[in-house]
């Protein structure tokens, strides 16, 4: 890239040659009539059809700190399908570094995966977040259309190349999502006055007029949107009950910290972490599966922020994850899910043996999916730093009586949500899982990522390795099993023999929660008011319970959805109660006489 950035593929420029940030603030910011528009406001949102640079976003940023009040909060969202990388965005405003005020090293240091999926980054000021931007690396005429923005969007930013050059971004998909998403008198701004884009928009509701462009472009245009329908909004609740101190439990505890909501931890045991999310070290990948739909999305989303919000964590070991191709379902699956979820390379690769065992630094003797922002980290060191600054109920059963005292309740208890009256009817069960640590070998000693094949085992740390798992859906007890732990290391022989580890230095048995269609349970209860819960979990809880936890923050306090809208229904429990009426509906049906 130039100094002043151009698109290659639509041989366009991403901002004015003459002057950028001149460029933004007089097409955008007065556009919309910023920043006076942010006194006031507790809240304000701002939606955009092309990232680029984030030059936008970072001048917004600015003048929302310098004028909006103590405590509001801007919600930015952003729609690019080809996202630039961190080093080519640094490039491009290092002419500007000095501007921002520390800002754009702070939006570099948070910038996410280059994936397709809906990345959420907080900005915070005093442990609050006070910008919120969230990212969506997509087709805006797939993904506009599952956006959920209940409060509505006070302001357009219509960013997108020059409808010559990219004449899809211009189009009445998203012209009439606009429509739907605003917020009533929601305003819009663009550097085009071409007719396709003041046709479309007037065509949905907005009245439009041309205005002074900049610089030695003549023409803009500025609009505004009459007829937006206020979606009623519950009050964010000011306390809210936590059932469950594990890794799901946690998670909410830490997403409404940031938001500065009120809330207690019960746990019926004498500590946090004391089921699954208490084991010493787990790998958190996404669940691979051969197309990509709304629960790949969930899962490349929910990776993709546990990957870039982990980065600092003090139990992170960002070793990477190889996931050998053992057999032939394996390899079909794995390539699928390479050529249809759109993972930029750098995020994901497909490596044949050769190239495995340099990653790996052992011989291996099958292929691999490599997750190169894999890694492990502490689930119980996670429990304890997400709850640092709540308040925890130990040994404590929550008591309906109690409801009162709160505005809302989550359960995250696992299995344990079963026995909540709300919830008993939730298709949930546990399965058994045993791990063992071994102390490291000094072949073993040469392995640098986690290698997963059915079983897993971790690349050391401390000298040790952690390896497991079983996975048994009929038993229920948490005693060690001697021939689970020959289990363990058999299959670990088996695609591996040069790891052959031996000195078993400890084990640990738990129980993880599964739903029945192997796919989290997160959202609102049915016909429960203020009722929530997110569980099942199953072994992808490092990132599923941290993208859970936003979602169910965003609900609270009536945010923009951090998930696409059918990502949200597809882990709704509604889901599970649909099933059984659509069964009910099939076999009611009367048989037509022939």
């Amino acid at each position: 890239m130039t100094d002043h950035p151009i698109s290659q593929r639509f041989d366009d420029i991403y901002f004015s040659l003459q002057d950028g940030l001149a460029e933004t603030d007089h097409v955008f910011l007065k556009g919309n009539h910023l920043p006076e528009r942010f006194s006031g406001r507790d809240r304000f949102t701002i939606a955009e059809t092309g990232f680029g640079t984030g030059l936008n976003f970072l001048s917004v940023w600015s003048e929302f700190d310098r004028v909006a009040a103590p405590g509001a909060v801007l919600e930015y969202i952003s729609f690019e399908l080809y996202p630039l990388s961190a080093t080519e965005i640094e490039k491009a405003l290092s002419h500007w570094s000095g501007a921002f005020g520390g800002r754009l090293e702070q939006m570099i240091a948070s910038y996410p995966l280059r994936i397709p999926g809906w990345h959420r980054v907080d900005f915070c000021v005093d442990g609050r977040v006070r910008v919120r931007l969230t990212l969506i690396f997509d087709d805006v005429n797939i993904a506009m259309p599952r956006m959920v923005a209940p409060r509505g969007v006070d302001a357009w930013f219509l960013d997108g190349h020059a409808p010559a050059k990219n004449p899809q971004m211009w189009s009445e998909i998203v012209f009439a999502n606009m429509a739907r998403l605003s917020a009533p008198g929601a305003t819009l701004a663009s550097f085009t006055a071409a007719g396709v884009a003041k046709d479309g928009l007037r065509r949905v509701g907005f009245e439009i007029q041309k205005t002074r462009g900049y610089g030695r472009k003549r023409d803009m245009i500025v609009g505004i949107f009459p007829d937006g329908q206020a979606v009623p909004c519950t009050n964010t609740p000011r306390r809210v009950a936590i059932l469950g101190g594990g890794l799901a439990g946690t998670a909410c505890a830490a997403a409404l910290n940031l938001r500065g909501i009120d809330h207690v931890i019960f746990e019926t045991a004498a500590a946090l972490a004391t089921g699954a999310s208490g084991n010493p070290a787990g790998i958190f990948n996404p669940r691979f599966s051969a197309e990509r739909n709304a629960q790949s999305d969930f899962y490349s989303t929910a990776f993709a922020h546990a990957a870039r919000v982990l980065r600092s964590h003090p139990s992170l070991y960002p070793c990477g994850s190889l996931h050998l191709v053992s057999d032939e379902d394996k390899a079909r699956r794995f390539q699928s899910c390479l050529n249809n979820w759109g993972w930029h390379h750098h995020h994901m690769q497909y490596l044949d043996a050769r190239t495995a065992s340099a990653v790996a630094g052992i011989e291996l003797s099958m292929p691999a999916l490599y997750l190169p922002d894999s890694g492990q980290v502490s689930p119980r060191d996670l429990c304890h730093d997400w709850a640092k600054d709540s308040e925890c109920r130990f040994s404590t059963t929550f008591d309906p009586a109690q409801q009162g005292e709160f505005d809302a309740v989550i359960h995250a208890s696992g299995a344990g949500v079963r026995g909540q009256d709300s919830l008993s009817w939730l298709p949930v069960e546990t399965v058994r899982g045993q791990i063992i640590t071994a102390r490291e070998t000094p072949l073993s000693a040469s392995l640098k990522t986690n290698l997963c094949y059915g079983g897993y085992i971790g690349a050391a740390m401390g000298g040790q390795h952690v390896v497991g798992s079983s996975f048994q859906k009929w038993l229920s007890d948490t005693e060690i099993r001697d021939e689970d732990t020959v289990d363990i290391l058999e299959k670990l022989h088996g695609v591996a023999p040069s790891l052959a580890v031996h000195d078993v230095t400890g084990a640990r048995a738990a129980l993880r929660c599964a739903s029945q269609d192997r796919f989290p349970v997160i959202g609102a209860v049915p016909d429960h008011p203020h009722t929530y819960v997110s569980t099942a979990h199953g072994s992808h809880g490092i990132s599923s319970a941290l993208s859970g936890a936003n979602l169910l923050a965003d609900l609270l306090d009536s945010s923009p959805v951090c998930l696409p809208g059918d990502s949200v229904m597809a882990l709704s429990p509604q889901r599970f109660l649909d099933r059984i009426q659509r069964k009910q509906n099939k076999t009611s049906r009367p048989v037509s006489e022939s």
